[in-house]
């Protein structure tokens, strides 16, 4: 009921106005009667009556015209599964028809205006055409509202999600320009270059290259295709991999299937370097991380050697959620046990 609460002033006094409007014949007649100073009998009857009518009229308009627009504007959200306009179309028509009969049943028994009054499609037509701009608003102006309301979380999660790119984009040139990772890279270079072969070396630095050039051109996309991604952290566990040697055991297993389809970048280098940050790393004790497919989701697992003291930016896994959430409405599954700890990334087709 958030949204309701926010507008239902905003809708009381629209369905007042509407129905002045809608019953501004009836007001100026009731004005003309009340300006004359000395009534008939026949004219005090008139009074009366347009009175008695007219007040029950408007009280019914308006509150028809709350409770349809309301209904439809949120309630529905809470009896009927979201975009079944089936459901949604023959609860509005059930809805009416209580209407229609506690119409017939005032006129009958309340004002008595139409004592011998019964349900025919003549009382419906007629019903409908007394009530038909009350009607057409009280149906139209919900929608107008969810759009308007739609648009304005739109804006709001395009704003948002330029701030989570922004820090995503943040994140990953900071760890690549890092000190620590900087020194690790430009280290295990000149080991390279001292005990290995020129080949082995060239690797290395075009390996650098890409991982550089990637981190500067994706994280600008919203998404991008799980080919690239994978390209890129296969050079960036390379670099990792030169540098902890058989400490860090990497394993990957991906169907070709899957290539097209597309994830937010660096979010699988987010989770390596979230793994590397929070466990320890030994030749006795390596760490494992494994890349794979399970239910269309891309899972990253590692085996969990948890350190006593970490040194992070705490950007990672929030930032990831924020991102899916903005951009798919769906969330990243998170499984931890004593053995393992596993995050799942729903795949974009």
């Amino acid at each position: 009921m958030q949204n309701t609460s926010k507008h239902i002033w905003f809708i009381i006094l629209f369905a007042i106005i509407v129905t002045i409007l809608a019953n501004v014949g009836l007001f100026n007649h009731f004005h003309k009667l009340f300006n004359v100073e000395v009534l008939t009998e026949a004219e005090k009857e008139q009074y009366s009556f347009v009175v008695r009518i007219g007040s029950v009229g408007i009280i019914t308009e308006l509150v028809m015209l709350v409770f349809f627009t309301l209904y439809n504007y949120s309630w529905k959200n809470y009896f009927i599964p979201k975009k079944n306009m089936f459901l949604i179309i023959l609860s509005n028509l059930v809805l009416l028809i209580i209407f229609l009969y506690v119409n017939l049943a005032i006129s009958k028994y309340i004002t008595k205006t139409h004592p011998n009054i019964v349900f025919t499609l003549e009382y419906v037509k007629d019903y409908f055409i007394n009530h038909s701009l009350v009607l057409t608003i009280a149906f139209v102006a919900p929608y107008m509202l969810l759009r308007l309301e739609k648009a304005r979380i739109v804006e709001v999660n395009l704003i948002q999600l330029k701030e989570e790119k922004g820090k995503a984009e943040l994140a990953a040139l900071r760890e690549q320009i890092s000190p620590h990772f900087f020194f690790n890279t430009l280290s295990t270079l000149s080991t390279i270059v001292r005990n290995e072969d020129r080949e082995t070396g060239l690797d290395f630095i075009q390996d650098i290259s890409t991982t550089y050039r990637y981190t500067l051109t994706a994280v600008k996309e919203d998404l991008v295709l799980l080919q690239d991604e994978l390209d890129f952290i296969n050079s960036y566990v390379y670099l990792l991999q030169k540098r902890f040697g058989k400490k860090l055991q990497f394993e990957m297993n991906i169907p070709k299937k899957y290539m097209h389809t597309k994830i937010p970048p660096m979010s699988l280098q987010l989770l390596i370097e979230n793994a590397i940050q929070h466990n320890i790393i030994t030749q006795a004790s390596p760490l494992k991380i494994s890349i794979f497919i399970i239910d269309n989701k891309v899972c990253i697992s590692n085996n969990i050697q948890k350190k006593e003291r970490v040194e992070s930016f705490g950007i990672g896994l929030k930032n990831l959620k924020n991102r899916y959430r903005l951009l798919t409405e769906s969330d990243i599954n998170i499984e931890r046990d004593s053995l393992k700890f596993t995050v799942k990334l729903p795949i974009i087709s």
